[in-house]
């Protein structure tokens, strides 16, 4: 053997976890590789940057800091700040640290610490629901790293789903262990940061359903929220304003699809206003009864849980989600799309599903980006509806076979 060889093979041991010198030389490299990849995009300005996020930064910048917490947006120019308070926090916090690194750098950054905050969290389950399989744990550590969408939420758009998807990872991790309440403090945490966390609530209904996780610890998700809003009810906000903020957010949008491959790119874009809201009222109230449907079925049959099948069930109830509620961004398939890294690795029959979420996501960020040759969602569409009958099966299978060794 190669002296080089020995070295690789010289083996470190943190906590359960066991790493050869080769491994943790290869993880360094490719984290340096992932920021790298990430530095070069940092110079892009993305509509929701310069229309957003820039003015929030000045704003705080021009408040002082702290008393910006405190102005309700949308009364004066001082403030038009429309995320939850917990992302306020985080502004006013880069307000303080920044010193002379321009604006845009500081809040690309702040989504990429939380990008390789996400890419621990998976590798994390990764680790236990493959029984400790160091292989794949790091496969799925890289596959976050390089997923085009990750890189490009973060570092062109300036956006940051990567803060509330890497507290949804934690919740999964602990609903996997059996903690239910510290799984439902960081789905709380999660909720403060972005309601998008809602897409995780069928999965946790169908957990409860099957006796998987206690839902009394819900009530965490509530008091956290509240709790959140105290720093900026202290610096002068009202509780209405504050307590109203994901009410507002719901009600700024009427089209149909912000450029997510839902069914509704089937119905023309020209409808009326009032038309529209009719649409929505009824689309959430279809979905309503979808997934109602399907947590019927679920209940009533008996099988056993496993890892694979909660992993499949958040890709499936999530996706399902994002397909039939009407107002979806592209954006919004950001945390199963992840979670797509696990599913691949249990198979290379489960591989195409990542992969395929990836180039759909692909063009309809690369439209909102960059421009795009794709002027029509709706092929997409058909090939999201695939994907998920796709997964639907698989999850149907796996209940069966579950079934057939349980009698």
């Amino acid at each position: 053997m190669r002296m080089i060889d020995k070295i690789f093979e010289v083996e470190f041991k943190f906590g359960k976890v066991k790493l050869k010198c080769f491994d943790i030389l290869c993880a360094m490299v490719l984290t340096a590789m992932g920021l790298l990849f990430r530095f070069s995009l940092y110079d892009i300005k993305s509509g929701d940057y310069v229309t957003a996020f820039a003015d929030w930064m000045r704003e705080c910048h021009e408040a002082g800091g702290f008393a910006y917490l405190g102005i309700q947006p949308g009364v004066t120019a001082a403030s038009t700040f429309d995320y939850n308070c917990m992302f306020q926090y985080l502004i006013v916090i880069l307000h303080y640290i920044g010193g002379h690194v321009e604006d845009m750098y500081l809040v690309k950054s702040l989504s990429v610490l939380f990008d390789f905050v996400c890419a621990v969290n998976l590798a994390r389950i990764t680790f236990q629901v493959t029984g400790g399989n160091m292989q794949k744990t790091m496969l799925s550590y890289y596959g976050v790293l390089f997923l085009p969408t990750v890189v490009l939420n973060s570092a062109a758009w300036a956006q940051n789903d990567s803060i509330y998807t890497a507290f949804i990872l934690l919740a999964l991790l602990h609903i996997i262990r059996g903690n239910d309440f510290r799984a439902f403090m960081y789905l709380a945490i999660s909720y403060s940061f972005k309601q998008q966390a809602i897409f995780f609530m069928p999965f946790i209904i169908i957990m409860w359903l099957k006796n998987r996780i206690k839902i009394r610890y819900i009530l965490a998700i509530p008091v956290f929220h509240v709790l959140a809003m105290i720093p900026a009810a202290i610096a002068g906000r009202s509780w209405g304003d504050l307590l109203g903020i994901y009410g507002n957010q719901v009600s700024m949008f009427s089209r149909l699809t912000m450029n997510y491959p839902s069914i509704y790119t089937i119905i023309t874009s020209d409808l009326k206003k009032g038309t529209r809201q009719l649409v929505i009222r009824a689309g959430v109230l279809a979905t309503v009864i979808i997934f109602g449907m399907l947590a019927s079925y679920i209940y009533h049959k008996k099988f056993k849980i496993t890892d694979k099948f909660i992993i499949t069930l958040v890709i499936f109830t999530a996706e399902l989600c994002c397909f039939c509620l009407p107002v979806m961004h592209e954006r919004y398939g950001y945390m199963p799309e992840m979670l797509a890294v696990v599913y691949a690795l249990y198979s290379y029959k489960r591989l195409p599903i990542c992969a395929f979420l990836q180039v759909i996501s692909m063009i309809t960020y690369t439209r909102y980006l960059f421009g795009s040759t794709v002027t029509m969602l709706w092929p997409l569409t058909v090939a999201m509806l695939v994907i998920i009958l796709t997964v639907g099966y698989d999850l149907y299978q796996q209940m069966q076979i579950s079934e057939e060794a349980d009698a």
